[in-house]
Formats: C-alpha cells, structure tokens, sequence
C-alpha cells in the first residue's frame, strides 16, 4: 500500500481521535466553570429595601390602630374631601385633622378600597406601551415581596394600583393601567405572596400624581395599606 493511501486510511480514525478530544476539552470546561444559569441575565440593583417596604407599612399599620382622639383624625375620603383646604399646586396631599390642623397622625382612607392613602411607590418601570415589567422593576419588586412578608405584616392586605400619564386616549390608558397593575400583582404571587392578600385596580390617568398630567411621573404602580377593620 502506498504512503497516500495509507494516510486516506488513517484519516477516518484521526478524526474520530480528534472528535474525542474535543469533547473531552469541552466537559472539563464546564466542569470547570460555574453554574450561572439560576441567577437573572441582567441583574439589577433595587431602588429600595426590603427593610425600607417593611417599616413603612408596620408605621401605618401602628397608627391606624390607634384610638381616635385629639393627635389622630381619620377621614374616609378623597384627599381633596378630606382636606378641602389644600393648595392647588400641591394636589390635595396635605392632610389635616378634624379641627382644621396640620397632623402627620391624619390618616385619609379611601371609600372605594379602604385603603390608607399612604401609598409606597413601587418604583415600577415598564417598556414603552407595554406592561412587560423591566428588570429594574423586577428588582425592586423582589424586595417589595420580601418586605410585605414580614412575619409583623402577615395578616395586612394591600392594593396594587395601576396608574397611567394623559398621553393617549382615556379608555386606551385605562386598559394600560389595568394591564400593568395585573403584571405586578402577578409578579408578586410568583414571588410567594399570596393572592389573598393583594387587591388590583387601576386608575388610568383620573388619579394624577402631579398637575401635568403628561408628566412621566403619573406612569406609576403603586401599593397602600388596606385599613383592619
């Protein structure tokens, strides 16, 4: 046999060889490397705390087991019904208790939810026209989750509140605000808090943070304390 043919000969079993090799290489690689696939592809950091959700929540939740008296007032309302006097360019957020004076102890509830209008900004960001949640707001949502499930808050429920800006046409924005309250609601009972606890609605552009109602901050999801009965 020639030496041309002899090497035709072998060359089926050099590359079988090869094919080895590589495959060997390729396991100990991975092997080798750590395993990264259970943590998020593009982690965040989170805009607040679990600590920080928590202590909000247990404040509210100590003043509104407080007996009514001359350093509380409680008023089942809108802000404005509540405190009729408040300047325009502040959008009713001042409370005031029952005899006409300013008081960090006056809770303003609201008579459709009964929750405590005390809202925590979830700090939610979403793509454009979309209620996919970002992964900034996924971050801040896990510590969100972790913060509403303090053994101290077991028992307390919440509303999830979906808000949109004026851009767009008013039943547009109220289906966006529904859809993104929805989201966030759903994120949170994937994360292990109970459906039990959370309430969503959604609010379109009618409940407006600042005056301009195009302004990007009215593009919110927020959560508030629903008042123990």
């Amino acid at each position: 046999m020639t030496l041309f043919a002899t090497s035709l000969a072998q060359a089926p079993a050099v590359r079988s060889g090869l094919r080895r090799s590589l495959l060997a290489a390729s396991i100990s690689l991975a092997t080798a490397l750590p395993i990264v696939g259970s943590a998020p592809a593009f982690a965040q950091d989170a805009t607040y705390s679990a600590d920080e959700v928590s202590k909000h929540f247990k404040q509210l939740k100590t003043r509104s087991l407080k007996p009514a008296g001359g350093t509380r007032a409680l008023c089942i309302g809108t802000r404005d019904e509540c405190n009729p006097n408040a300047k325009p360019n502040e959008g009713g957020q001042v409370a005031v208790s029952k005899d006409g004076g300013e008081t960090e102890q006056t809770l303003v509830v609201d008579p459709e939810t009964n929750a405590i209008d005390a809202a925590f900004n979830l700090l939610v960001s979403f793509e454009y026209a979309s209620a996919r949640l970002s992964p900034s707001a996924q971050a801040n949502l896990r510590e969100f989750a972790k913060g509403i499930n303090d053994p101290d808050l077991a028992k307390a429920t919440f509303v999830i509140e979906g808000h949109t800006d004026g851009i767009g046409s008013a039943s547009y924005n109220q289906r966006l605000s529904e859809d993104r309250a929805q989201a966030v609601t759903q994120f949170l009972v994937n994360l292990g808090v109970s459906r039990a606890r959370l309430k969503t609605v959604a609010y379109g552009e009618t409940r407006p943070k600042v005056a301009d109602v195009n302004d990007p901050a009215n593009r919110r999801v927020e959560s508030k304390l629903v008042l123990e009965q």
